[in-house]
C-alpha cells in the first residue's frame, strides 16, 4: 500500500486493496456486511455503541486472523489483576492458560468465557476491498488534522484519546473523517488502527464505511473449531475461554 497526505484535509490517507479478517454470525438477516445500523440523531446515547461507529453502517475486520478473534473476544476480556491471577496459577499447576480455564469452568467454577453457541454461530470471513483510500488514524498528520478541526473537543488529545474507550469522542471523530471529501474526490473508506491488545508490523485493525449491507467488497466464510491455533492464540492473549 501506499501512503500520502491529504491536500485538503491533512489526514494520512493510505491507498490499495485491503484484505482484512472479521469474525461474525451467520445467520439469515445477520452476516459479516450487515451490521447494525447506526442513526444520525446526535442526541442518541454511544455507550454503547463499538469504538468507531458512524451513522449508518460500520464494519470491523483485521489484517490477520488471529487478530480478528482476539478483537471479536475482546468484550468479554478479564482485567489485568485477573489475567495475572490466572497467568501465575496455570504457571504453578503446569497448564497452559487455556487448559486450566477450560478445566475451571468443567469444575463449575464461574469463569467468564464464551459457550460453544458462540463459536457454531459464527465463521471467520475473509473480506477482499478493492483499492480505496484508508486514514491511518494514529499517523501523526492525522492526529494534527483531526485537533485542528475542533471535533474533538479534549485537552492534550493525543493517540491514547483516539483509541480510548470514550465513545463520545471515537464516534465523533470517526463520524468525522467519514463525511471527509479528499483531495482527489473521494471519501474515506473507513480507518485503519492498532489492536488494544498489541501490535506488530502488517498488523493493524480497520473500521470500514459501507454504504449498504452486503456491498463495498467480496466475502467469503468458513467454520472454525476450539482447536484453531489462531483461536487459541486469541483466547491467550484475552484470558476468554472458549468452550
Amino acid at each position: 500500500m501506499t501512503r500520502r497526505s491529504c491536500a485538503q484535509t491533512g489526514l494520512s490517507i493510505i491507498e490499495g486493496p485491503v484484505t482484512m479478517y472479521r469474525v461474525s454470525v451467520a445467520r439469515p438477516g445477520r452476516g459479516p456486511l450487515n451490521p447494525k445500523e447506526r442513526p444520525a440523531d446526535p442526541v442518541v446515547d454511544r455507550r454503547d455503541w463499538s469504538r468507531f461507529d458512524t451513522p449508518g453502517l460500520t464494519i470491523y475486520g483485521a489484517d490477520l486472523r488471529v487478530t480478528a478473534f482476539t478483537e471479536s473476544l475482546a468484550f468479554k476480556a478479564p482485567s489485568a489483576r485477573e489475567y495475572a491471577a490466572m497467568a501465575e496459577e496455570a504457571r504453578f499447576l503446569g497448564l497452559g492458560l487455556n487448559e486450566l480455564l477450560s478445566g475451571l469452568r468443567s469444575a463449575g467454577m464461574p469463569v467468564d468465557g464464551m459457550d460453544p453457541d458462540w463459536r457454531l454461530d459464527r465463521e471467520i470471513y475473509r473480506l477482499d476491498f478493492p483499492s480505496r483510500p484508508w486514514i491511518d488514524l494514529t499517523h501523526p498528520d492525522t492526529v494534527v488534522a483531526i485537533k485542528a478541526s475542533g471535533i474533538a473537543a479534549v485537552g492534550r488529545m493525543s493517540v491514547a484519546d483516539l483509541t480510548g474507550d470514550d465513545r463520545g469522542l471515537t464516534t465523533s471523530v470517526a463520524q468525522w473523517i467519514r463525511a471527509q471529501r479528499l483531495d482527489d474526490g473521494s471519501q474515506p473508506a473507513g480507518l485503519r488502527y492498532p489492536s488494544k491488545f498489541g501490535f506488530s508490523d502488517g498488523d493493524y485493525c480497520y473500521a470500514g464505511f459501507i454504504a449498504a449491507p452486503n456491498a463495498g467488497c467480496t466475502c467469503s466464510g468458513s467454520g472454525f473449531t476450539v482447536n484453531d491455533p489462531d483461536l487459541a492464540e486469541a483466547v491467550r492473549r484475552t484470558g476468554v475461554h472458549i468452550s
